[in-house]
């Protein structure tokens, strides 16, 4: 694995970065590992909106070498459609005020694991973006809307084999949208297949889980 730019040990953590970039980013680093384990099968696994950048890579380039791709509680949203005004209103002020940073502490009550140890880890982590600025939060709705339209590009017509890991309780990114998507998609696909684990007691953060489903 490795931090996305903006995310992390990144010299530049806290700066928004685009999708175009990630994936970039993330091409880079696979050629990397594929020239030094040219024998081995390579998967691409993405949480979050790591496996949202993973979609966006997997539905526009179709001839990568990989055996497959996992895509663990992804980020994907069709926020804007969903809530036009508000994500109108975070564009706006977004270009307003850029850097303004946002405390979420006191006021935004989510649960993102069972596993308290990990959470409070995080919270004390150097690395962890506790106030991100206004660009980033609106730079992850356009993240996630455009990844959601890339879902349904791909899923309509699967070109690598894929596992997708839902947790129902998942507070952070809403499941449902993704669920409409994947039940109204026609699956298309004789060479690929496309899995959906859907885990009902798992949260976001299900790889760190404690009590979710096994």
């Amino acid at each position: 694995s490795f931090d996305l730019r903006g995310f992390g040990s990144h010299k530049n953590k806290g700066l928004w970065y685009s999708l175009e970039n990630h994936i970039f980013d993330l091409k880079e680093f696979y050629e990397v590992i594929r020239k030094k384990n040219p024998e081995k099968k390579i998967f691409l696994l993405g949480e979050s909106m790591g496996g949202a950048i993973v979609t966006s890579l997997i539905a526009n380039q179709k001839d990568l070498p990989i055996d497959g791709a996992i895509l663990v509680a992804p980020a994907l949203w069709n926020f804007s459609e969903k809530n036009f005004f508000k994500s109108l209103f975070m564009s706006l002020i977004s270009k307003l005020f850029p850097n303004l940073k946002v405390d979420s502490k006191g006021w935004v009550k989510v649960t993102a694991s069972d596993n308290q140890e990990v959470l409070k880890e995080l919270s004390e982590d150097r690395y962890f973006i506790r106030q991100p600025n206004l660009k980033s939060l609106s730079g992850i709705i356009e993240l996630m809307d455009e990844s959601y339209k890339d879902a349904k590009t791909f899923f309509s017509q699967p070109s690598y084999n894929t596992l997708v890991v839902i947790p129902l309780k998942d507070e952070i990114v809403p499941r449902k949208p993704l669920i409409e998507l994947l039940e109204v998609t026609n699956i298309k696909s004789h060479e690929f297949s496309s899995d959906f684990l859907i885990l009902e007691s798992s949260y976001h953060m299900i790889l760190r889980d404690i009590k979710g489903d096994n």
